[in-house]
């Protein structure tokens, strides 16, 4: 997650201001290439200028007779500039300014019914410079479906699985490869990966990234610590009554094409107030056909120690459940670092 809320906010609120002195320059521009084409048009924006003083001037005034006049002049000479335009070969909105969204004009927020909302936009760029400032990136160089290697899983028979820990391994690489390929498809369940530490949990969440990524996706990657601390900010703010506007950490999470949380379970006790919170947010990204991956160190026993069958009953329901198991993949690669010193010292 980023490290410091405060600057990307900074930067996407500096993003905006540049892309709206874009588009007013490029309008300028506009303006000024038209002055030298037409005299014409010339005349009638000088006219549009004037007529503009001349109504804000009444409107400080507060002289509803003026307002009115100077509104309809207003209205027919910007008419008459817009035939004009057309006459000349261009647009009808050849002038209005080059906004990169219509939506909100380059704000990030949009007005409607007298509320407030976040743009799309803007969550977008959230999610965007949130996936630059992780360190997301840097991992999936190695982090990948080329790299996974299934030959540190024992092929030995696991007599309580009833099968090796290479095709438990072998089926669910399959099983996640299998979501990257209907991931846009509205009945392919989130995936939730879970057993011991260093199975290649969090690696396979990884390797899933990179594949969304790679298809134009946005992704938002989180263990669950910075996971449940962006959801007591949304509860904090449920209790206060705060404007939705100021969500927008949480939006993203709303709208982020895939959300990956890993190590579920790890953020402790002092996370189960704001649980309702975590079910809510479930249960939305499942009716918008979000997708999610979730990693745990738990097993299914665990996880209802620590989740009440509420959020139980949507991980079941929305998830595949996928069963890691077998030795430490990270015990495995230092016994074999270890054993190639040894022989190469020999």
């Amino acid at each position: 997650m980023m490290t410091n809320k405060k600057e990307i906010l900074e930067t996407i609120d500096r993003i905006y201001k540049q892309r709206r002195y874009n588009a007013e320059l490029s309008k300028e521009r506009k303006i000024i290439e038209l002055y030298a084409k037409s005299k014409e048009f010339a005349d009638i924006c000088d006219k549009i200028k004037l007529a503009g003083l001349r109504m804000s001037k009444a409107s400080l005034m507060h002289n509803k007779e003026q307002i009115a006049k100077y509104s309809k002049i207003l209205d027919t000479l910007i008419s008459k500039r817009t035939k004009l335009l057309i006459e000349m070969g261009y647009p009808s909105d050849y002038l209005e300014p080059d906004y990169v969204c219509k939506a909100c004009q380059d704000t990030g927020f949009v007005v409607s019914d007298d509320k407030v909302e976040i743009c799309k936009c803007r969550t977008q760029l959230l999610i965007e410079l949130l996936y630059e400032q992780s360190k997301l990136k840097d991992i999936l160089k190695d982090h990948n479906f080329d790299n996974f290697n299934l030959n540190y899983y024992s092929k030995e028979v696991d007599l309580k699985e009833g099968l090796s820990p290479y095709k438990n391994m072998h089926k669910i690489v399959e099983e996640a490869k299998k979501f990257v390929k209907n991931f846009d498809k509205p009945n392919q369940k989130n995936l939730l990966f879970y057993g011991p530490t260093g199975l290649g949990k969090t690696f396979l969440a990884h390797c899933i990234a990179k594949e969304i990524i790679d298809k134009g996706k946005t992704v938002i990657f989180l263990d669950s610590i910075s996971f449940f601390e962006i959801l007591k900010d949304k509860y904090s703010k449920m209790l206060r009554l705060y404007d939705e506007v100021s969500d927008e950490e949480y939006k993203s999470l709303e709208e982020v094409d895939l959300l990956i949380i890993d190590d579920l379970g790890n953020e402790g006790k002092n996370a189960e107030f704001c649980h309702g919170v975590f079910q809510s947010l479930l249960d939305k990204r499942f009716l918008r056909g979000k997708k999610m991956v979730i990693t745990t160190n738990y097993s299914l026993d665990g996880l209802v120690t620590v989740y009440s069958q509420f959020i139980m009953g949507r991980l079941q329901e929305y998830f595949m459940f996928l069963h890691l198991f077998g030795e430490d993949v990270r015990v495995i690669k230092a016994k074999l670092q270890l054993e190639k010193r040894t022989s190469e010292i020999s």
